[in-house]
């Protein structure tokens, strides 16, 4: 069973309308060439190549990749850490109810994950308990800073001691990358936006000691840990020569990174082998990034093509969603 971990929706429930006419609620807008582009007072998105709104399509297109089943989450672009608290969390609620329903719907194709409004973090400890106990949702996604503030600091603390004691995976998916105002032409934002802004998010959960405090976290970073991996000999160089990296922690960097989990985008064979022999077959995750064209078109053939070993594909596959989401395989049987 392939289990794809990282794919988008745009829920109906969250769109503008007459009785919903709020500035921050997106807009779905299809062009001649049935692109998809969405929108509200504050971004643009887009051309989205594949279906991100009606679940059928959805379901179909997970079919035509070989995904037997994918975690759904809320496109990135709507976790709304910048709305005042209140109005956040009802945004992340009409998301998960939603999300929720969808999963009543197909329970053989989609698994839950949620969001919370981690701008208050009080708040996000309620809705957290709420997606866990009462949508029966094994995972949240999460950004990898809120308003600027990055994950490690002790303010989300209290976040994280809840996710802890409720034994939820958390994925993290950049956002609002560093130094985005230096990246604008050639797509870098993204191209390189994204890699470098989820290893600042990872230096922050390990120099933070988050991880001592925590260490039953189940954290896993999008596209493949962006730049850190590459850089883990560096983290543990520094560790070593210099006073400030022992702050907070006293392992070498590199410890803390093997706690963490890893998804498979990386767009290159030899890179998803490396990250598989830095970290071992059981951190690392199937991935598309559905809908998005930064995904790769055909995620399973991609790790099945990367030269590793079949054993290594099965738990890449599906084996270690099954473990990490606690995930029942005959739930997902065919009827």
């Amino acid at each position: 069973m392939n289990i794809d971990v990282h794919g988008h929706v745009v829920v109906q429930e969250i769109l503008r309308s007459e009785a919903h006419p709020e500035g921050w609620r997106p807009e779905v807008v299809r062009d001649s060439a049935g692109r998809v582009f969405v929108r509200n007072d504050y971004f643009v998105n887009g051309p989205i190549p594949k279906e991100i709104v009606e679940w059928p399509k959805i379901i179909e297109n997970l079919d035509a990749t070989q995904v037997d089943v994918m975690a759904v989450s809320p496109s990135p672009f709507l976790f709304f850490y910048y709305l005042d608290p209140q109005a956040g969390l009802y945004a992340c609620q009409v998301q998960n109810d939603a999300i929720a329903q969808a999963v009543a719907q197909y329970p053989r194709r989609l698994v839950g994950m949620g969001i919370v409004p981690l701008q208050d973090v009080r708040l996000a400890v309620k809705e957290l308990e709420r997606v866990v106990r009462e949508l029966k949702m094994p995972a949240v996604e999460v950004g990898s800073n809120v308003l600027g503030a990055y994950l490690g600091e002790e303010r989300f603390w209290p976040f994280w001691e809840a996710v802890e004691t409720l034994d939820v995976f958390v994925f993290v998916h950049p956002e609002d990358p560093i130094g985005k105002d230096r990246l604008g032409p050639y797509y870098l934002i993204n191209l390189v936006g994204n890699p470098i802004e989820t290893a600042r998010c990872i230096a922050d959960v390990v120099f933070s000691g988050l991880l001592d405090r925590f260490p039953r976290l189940k954290l896993c970073f999008a596209h493949g840990g962006g730049a850190a991996p590459y850089i883990m000999g560096r983290f543990d160089h520094g560790f070593r020569m210099r006073n400030e990296p022992k702050a907070n922690i006293a392992r070498l960097p590199s410890e803390y990174m093997h706690m963490l989990y890893y998804d498979t985008i990386t767009h290159y064979g030899p890179a998803l082998e490396y990250l598989v022999q830095c970290f071992g077959p059981e951190h690392v995750v199937l991935a598309s990034d559905y809908p998005f064209d930064m995904g790769p078109q055909q995620p399973v053939e991609f790790v099945r093509s990367a030269g590793l070993a079949e054993d290594v594909q099965r738990k890449i596959l599906g084996e270690n969603a099954l473990r990490l989401l606690k995930l029942d395989p005959s739930a997902f049987s065919p009827a």
